[in-house]
């Protein structure tokens, strides 16, 4: 019965385990944003602190597992696998989100984000089998973009290096939309032991690429690292990113399990008004009145959005709706060990928030 919790969170879990993931999620990803930034600053070496997290995450998960203390799965190809595109797409863009912290402010990274639920909604209508935005949530989705590019223009960088301030931003940006939509993909169409096996997978497999862009970006030189000074203070910041690393990776499988892709992406942006008043109370370099002003708006944009539903639901005495059902419980009864991805795509009246997947028919 290990290999059903996955598909058992994502199909059965009530309002309230929802509500608990969405906010778990929220808090790991306000306080990872914030923390991300105080590592670089003290350690300025975006690539080592993102190589100090993966290493770390894997080493405390697998220990986990072999202390039985965590259940995941072995290092299996005909699952890991699924993982390897993520994982690339994964290291690159962690390692430019850091980029990114360094060169700039907060805000701008978060603006960027709030413009990831339109590209995301477009992509879920294709590959997850849901309906386009309403009225509604196209207006929220609008009212987003229309922040964002009043917070750009007013923004400093902007100003004064021009588009040039935001070539990393875009590159995570665009990482990021591919993260969210197959990220769903491999949280619902794959059976897992546990959502503690693709947090291992990713983490453990991020450790190579990390390296290489590391490497390649020349912060591996021995003049670079001279000129890092591990100070008490940069250890602290550095321990506490791996520890917050951990868990945002769990919370984030988790909260992208039982909701859908689109929705997940909102939750993303909604929860950063935190991150902004600390940002504002202990950085200096954060935006101008304008420019919170414009963040606010993106905010309160998101606030109106309703996730979109199903576009194919099958009716309870539909013939074809039947004879899925019939096709499942046959295949559990018999232990047939059929592939996840060829499984019947159910979704459970209790949650509408787990979308269908259909990448796996487009690899």
């Amino acid at each position: 019965m290990a290999d059903e919790k996955i598909r058992q969170i994502g199909d059965d879990a009530g309002p309230a385990t929802v509500a608990t993931a969405v906010v778990f999620y929220c808090f790991c990803s306000g306080g990872m944003l914030v923390v991300n930034k105080l590592a670089v600053h003290y350690i300025p070496s975006p690539a080592l602190v993102t190589l100090g997290q993966f290493v770390v995450c894997a080493f405390v998960v697998y220990a986990g597992k072999l202390l039985k203390i965590l259940e995941a799965d072995d290092f299996e190809w005909s699952k890991a696998k699924y993982f390897v595109l993520y994982v690339i797409s994964f290291s690159i863009g962690t390692w430019a989100n850091m980029k990114v912290l360094s060169m700039a402010n907060v805000e701008t990274v978060i603006v960027f984000r709030s413009c990831t639920p339109i590209a995301v909604a477009f992509f879920e209508y294709i590959f997850h089998d849901r309906s386009l935005p309403t009225a509604r949530s196209w207006f929220s989705l609008l009212l987003i973009t229309i922040g964002a590019v009043c917070y750009i223009v007013t923004d400093r960088e902007f100003q004064v290096r021009g588009v040039a301030a935001y070539y990393w931003a875009m590159l995570w940006w665009v990482v990021l939309i591919f993260q969210l939509t197959y990220g769903k993909f491999l949280v619902t169409g794959i059976k897992l032991r546990s959502l503690w096996t693709p947090v291992l997978y990713t983490n453990t497999f991020s450790v190579i690429p990390a390296l290489f862009v590391g490497f390649v970006a020349g912060e591996f030189s021995q003049k670079r690292l001279e000129q890092i000074e591990l100070t008490p203070t940069a250890l602290w910041w550095l321990g506490l990113s791996c520890i917050v690393g951990i868990c945002i990776s769990w919370a984030g499988f988790w909260c992208q399990s039982l909701i859908t892709a689109t929705a997940y992406t909102v939750v993303g942006v909604m929860n950063k008004m935190l991150t902004v008043t600390v940002n504002v109370l202990i950085w200096d370099k954060h935006a101008t009145s304008q420019g919170i002003t414009a963040l606010v708006i993106c905010l309160i944009g998101g606030s109106f959005y309703q996730q979109a539903p199903p576009r194919h639901v099958p009716k309870e005495n539909d013939p074809e709706a039947l004879l899925l059902k019939s096709k499942g419980e046959w295949e559990q009864g018999e232990g047939s060990g059929s592939d996840a991805l060829d499984a019947p795509d159910e979704e459970s009246p209790a949650t509408s928030t787990a979308g269908t997947s259909t990448l796996s028919g487009r690899k």
